[in-house]
């Protein structure tokens, strides 16, 4: 069954639960399609962390406002505690701060990916200065809508650039996976997200009309709280703002601390797998060289093609013996020339070849790794590898949570956030619920323009 066929089965079988526990069970339904279970039991919960972790709550909430909105976000929390001048220089002084990091951390990652042009990794980092986190994922939204038609009028097909994320299922048109775990790790991180919401609600005396369990299907999603709507439309707007972005703040920072965790233990995990490794990798053979790769319309050439044919085990790279993957990856040197001494196993002839990388940093084989099987694995050799995948996809999955409710649009956090610090920018002669719903529109046509171009790819 193809993944389409799983997406429209998974929604059919949720349409018709929701609707049995709509009809028989008396269950409250959203959408016809998400069973809402309520109890009154997690509101004394989340009024007992209310009253307990006020003060350090309130501080999660404005790091999220800040990480979430940059220079903005600052300049809303300090608008009404300094003069003009200072409220220049505390701007102006966070766009160098944040420019500089976006330069440092996402630059990083994107000035050695060929995928990415140049001038759009400064655009990227140029609206993360000036925006924060929305303006880096809104950044990526416009970069992914260009590729994809910039592709499109020289007749090739670009990944799509947003795509529903089901741990245990590939994104289709991506090699996107999300192991099965992630579920736990999702529902986890959506349960702090929500719970972080209605703290905040309470911190600011708004009422919770429900707590409870969102299932699709029997699939829990996460959690959810359901203020009183009323009284948060006239709740002062700062405390508005903090409860928004008390959810996303909640999720980033968990990314945050296991990503330090993730570097602590990465180095000490990486050399006692790679230890072992060594003890039962006998060699690499090639299995398969194409002349081109092709990632999200982009071909690569395989410099290895013409060079090393199937059956050829690799023996040195550089002067450096070849055993494992490991070595082959530390030997070769990329953008530079390699020496390659093979062997192949169908005519027993040595050979060296001379191969430079691609722009990828790859010479573009598949190559088999000869196992002994003498040498079993140790019981821990799996447990720290599972440790160190679990930590990575905490860290992954609860940034993907934060920075996408970031989005400056209804219904993700982001969007409600937008309005309260945006408006503050617009006509003062204009009421401020006008004002709101101008960036309101601004973004959400804006916003559903690009995802419109970005699921392009998914038809083609």
């Amino acid at each position: 069954m193809t993944t389409l066929l799983w997406f429209i089965a998974a929604f059919l079988i949720a349409l018709f639960l929701a609707n049995i526990a709509r009809i028989f069970l008396k269950k409250r339904t959203m959408l016809w399609l998400f069973i809402l279970l309520e109890t009154q039991k997690l509101t004394k919960v989340i009024d007992n962390l209310a009253i307990k972790y006020k003060t350090p709550l309130t501080y999660l909430a404005n790091f999220g406002i800040v990480m979430g909105f940059g220079p903005f976000g600052v300049d809303y929390l300090v608008k009404e505690k300094v003069n003009a001048q200072k409220r220049y220089f505390l701007f102006f002084g966070s766009v160098a701060v944040f420019t500089i990091l976006a330069y440092f951390l996402a630059g990083a990652l994107l000035f050695n990916n060929p995928l990415v042009p140049k001038f759009i990794i400064y655009f990227i980092i140029a609206l993360t200065g000036l925006m924060g986190l929305s303006g880096f994922i809104l950044g990526s939204l416009i970069f992914s809508a260009y590729d994809i038609i910039a592709k499109m009028f020289v007749g090739k097909t670009a990944c799509p650039g947003v795509g529903l994320v089901l741990p245990g299922v590939k994104v289709p048109k991506t090699n996107f996976f999300i192991p099965w775990y992630g579920w736990i790790i999702l529902i986890s991180a959506a349960f702090i997200h929500e719970f972080s919401h209605g703290i905040m609600l309470r911190v600011a005396k708004i009422k919770l009309k429900s707590v409870g369990v969102m299932l699709f299907g029997i699939l829990p999603l996460g959690a959810f709280v359901e203020p009183d709507e009323e009284k948060l439309k006239k709740t002062d707007k700062r405390k508005v703002l903090q409860m928004y972005g008390a959810g996303p703040g909640s999720n980033l920072l968990i990314a945050i601390v296991f990503l330090v965790v993730l570097l602590l233990i990465a180095a000490p995990i990486n050399n006692y797998t790679a230890a072992i490794d060594n003890q039962r990798e006998l060699g690499l053979t090639v299995s398969e060289v194409t002349p081109n790769s092709e990632i999200c319309g982009t071909t690569f050439e395989n410099p290895a093609y013409g060079k090393l044919v199937k059956n050829d085990m690799i023996l040195q790279v550089n002067g450096r013996n070849i055993q494992t993957k490991s070595d082959l990856s530390k030997a070769v040197k990329k953008g530079e020339d390699n020496i390659f001494v093979v062997n192949n196993l169908d005519t027993n002839l040595t050979r060296a070849e001379t191969i430079t990388t691609n722009e990828l940093g790859n010479i573009g084989i598949t190559a088999e790794v000869k196992i002994d099987e003498t040498k079993p694995l140790p019981a821990d050799y799996s447990a720290y590898k599972i440790l160190y995948q679990i930590i990575f996809w905490i860290v992954m999955l609860n940034f993907i949570l934060a920075t996408t409710n970031f989005l400056p649009t209804i219904p993700f956090d982001g969007g409600f956030m937008a309005q309260i610090i945006f408006s503050g920018y617009l006509n003062p002669k204009d009421d401020e619920e006008k004002r709101m719903k101008y960036v309101k529109r601004f973004f959400g046509y804006s916003i559903l323009f690009l995802i419109l171009l970005n699921i392009i790819p998914y038809f083609l």
